[in-house]
């Protein structure tokens, strides 16, 4: 009779493993189970380690960034296509300039600036170079501002300013003078009527006041003029100086200037006072005292130095020796 075993074999129960302490934070994020351990160590992750997946705006971005990329290789297709265009017409026959449009000015006829413009035949309005066709007109002197303008389908339009004269310089060895002309250009001679007796100087106060320009006598023998060329003489510079600093109710006023040196420059008023001026230096100063002393006697003034504004001098009209005139 077989043995009877008391002991029974029970099924092994998996033990519930013991719940987890309550904690305020939140458990950080693990592995899946088939990667949580590593030689018997539980590997937890931080949340800059997760995995991270592809978020709506950046699918955007991407997709903006594409299109940027397609859009800047279409531009730089039509920038190709362009350039070659223009470079087929540039090189054609089309737009070929058939006539130049000018008016003429006081020292130039319009055949005179369609000449110096310098277009050559075949010339077209794409290949047209307008800053050789300013500087070709720009060799005349009485030649100032230049505008160019393209009609198409086959004219140019050319409209030239002409230099304002701004002074005529009478030299003080001869009946010879120039003109002085805005940017303080050499323009050219003037001719001088000196007809009926008229002096040199009478005939140049004359033609000043008709071209609405400055009068400038006795410029000394190193003032050499030059038709084109730019004034550089220190005399002519002076008075350019005394133009730009003395007040505008004095510089309004001048007559003519007399430049026979730097340290000799001088003016006269339109009131007949003469003022010696000196070289251009303490202009202020030397237009406090010149204002000053016309005003203490108003009308009795005939000279003023003010070369030395510390130390001036004037001569008066002795009121007490001037008689009546008869009008003749």
């Amino acid at each position: 009779m077989a043995k009877d075993d008391s002991r029974r074999a029970t099924p092994r129960t998996k033990s519930k493993p013991d719940a987890p302490e309550a904690s305020s934070q939140k458990s950080a994020p693990t592995l899946p189970d088939s990667l949580q351990k590593r030689g018997g160590t539980r590997v937890v992750l931080s949340e800059a380690d997760m995995p991270r997946t592809r978020t709506s705006s950046g699918f955007i971005a991407g997709k903006a960034f594409s299109f940027l990329g397609r859009a800047a290789i279409v531009i730089a297709a039509l920038a190709a296509t362009c350039a070659i265009v223009f470079y087929i017409l540039r090189m054609s026959s089309l737009f070929t300039i058939a006539s130049i449009d000018t008016e003429a000015t006081e020292h130039l006829s319009a055949e005179d600036i369609a000449n110096l413009a310098g277009v050559k035949e075949g010339t077209t309005l794409l290949s047209l170079d307008t800053d050789a066709v300013v500087e070709n007109l720009s060799r005349n002197p009485w030649v100032g501002d230049v505008e160019v303008h393209r009609e198409f389908p086959d004219r140019i339009r050319i409209v030239v300013h002409e230099r304002r004269v701004r002074s005529l310089v009478l030299m003080s060895t001869s009946a010879f003078a120039w003109y002085i002309g805005e940017g303080n250009v050499w323009l050219e001679p003037a001719t001088l009527d000196l007809s009926d007796g008229k002096t040199a100087k009478d005939a140049a106060q004359e033609l000043a006041a008709q071209r609405g320009a400055l009068l400038i006598i006795d410029a000394p023998v190193t003032v050499n003029p030059s038709a084109g060329s730019t004034v550089e003489d220190d005399v002519l510079l002076g008075i350019d100086t005394y133009l730009d600093e003395l007040p505008e109710e004095i510089s309004s006023s001048i007559v003519y200037f007399s430049a026979s040196s730097l340290e000799g420059i001088s003016c006269v008023l339109s009131s007949g006072v003469e003022v010696s001026l000196g070289s251009p230096t303490q202009i202020e100063q030397k237009a406090a005292v010149l204002t000053e002393i016309l005003e203490q006697h108003p009308g009795e003034i005939t000279y003023v130095n003010v070369r030395v504004p510390s130390n001036p001098s004037y001569r008066r009209i002795d009121l007490s020796t001037v008689q009546p005139g008869t009008g003749a």
